[in-house]
């Protein structure tokens, strides 16, 4: 207290105070890096891993994004987005997946060496489930 009965205090700061900072650079970059990782995987998404040698036609047009595709192998064996499925299955699992379809358009993958009559069972069982839209996997000749 000074002479007039005034209170005075000096307030001193310790070079030991923490301020409570949080650098989020590396969270932003890491975040970035994540979003980039799923944006170039999930457009591969609907490429199949079985190994179909697609015949080859010079009037093909863009490759569709669909959710489900169908590959027939040259052992005309039965996939759906790479789960074998046997030909007396696919009307009940096409049902079953007609809801979830994206425009409702689904992807054949027929091998050149398969049997055509197994593709064209396909087609009409796409056809008695109610999927009328499919398109026909080519490649263009180089």
């Amino acid at each position: 207290m000074d002479a007039k009965g005034i209170k005075h205090s000096i307030k001193v700061k310790s070079k030991f105070d923490y301020r409570s900072i949080i650098d989020i650079t590396s969270l932003v970059d890491m975040t970035f890096l994540l979003l980039c990782f799923f944006m170039v995987t999930s457009s591969l998404g609907s490429l199949s891993s079985i190994t179909v040698h697609l015949p080859k036609a010079i009037q093909s047009g863009q490759m569709q994004q669909g959710n489900m595709v169908v590959s027939i192998d040259e052992k005309n064996e039965i996939f759906i987005n790479d789960v074998k499925y046997q030909l007396a299955d696919l009307l009940n699992e096409f049902k079953s997946r007609k809801a979830s379809l994206k425009n409702n358009v689904v992807i054949i993958r027929g091998d050149r060496n398969a049997n055509y009559e197994t593709i064209i069972a396909v087609m009409d069982i796409l056809n008695q489930a109610g999927i009328p839209r499919f398109t026909l996997a080519t490649v263009k000749p180089k």
